[in-house]
């Protein structure tokens, strides 16, 4: 191997190193905004979550006893399990990131995005957090409830 050689190994560890770190750094900064937008937002979202709330037990369930207004009363509880599924998203990244760190987020990242949330009732479980384990098993309730109550509903109008 002569030194043009070396050096053009050295050259090419060098990028890869560099590249790695371009791409560590990107995923951090991703990481970092996504638990900045999640802290400024989850107050507002919480709020909203509970009006939303409201509104699916008070209006739009009652509107899906009539055949007329099924079909508007499950699209707009589909609709609502997504604010319930926004709202849990962000409640479990922010668990998982103050209670576990970024490795954890990391890692609840890499299950398609949402292994926030199953990382958060571990880490909430283990660690005895019985009121924030709660919220995100009642969220998770509301969520993929509303979505399956919105399907059925959908199916039942069209009938």
């Amino acid at each position: 191997m002569n030194v043009k050689e070396t050096f053009g190994a050295i050259g090419g560890f060098a990028l890869m190193l560099a590249i790695a770190a371009v791409g560590i750094a990107i995923a951090t900064a991703f990481i970092l905004g996504g638990v900045w937008v999640s802290k400024h937002l989850l107050p507002w979202l919480t709020v909203i979550s509970l009006v939303v709330l409201s509104i699916v037990i008070f209006v739009l369930l009652p509107l899906a006893i009539p055949r007329a207004t099924r079909g508007f009363s499950s699209i707009s509880i589909l609709i609502a399990s997504y604010v319930f599924g926004a709202t849990l998203w962000m409640y479990g990244l922010l668990l998982t990131y103050f209670t576990w760190g970024i490795v954890a987020v990391i890692i609840g990242l890499v299950f398609f995005g949402v292994g926030v949330v199953p990382i958060a009732l571990l880490a909430t479980l283990l660690k005895g957090m019985w009121g924030p384990f709660f919220t995100l098993v009642l969220l998770a309730i509301a969520t993929y409830g509303c979505r399956a109550g919105a399907m059925s509903l959908a199916e039942s109008a069209d009938k």
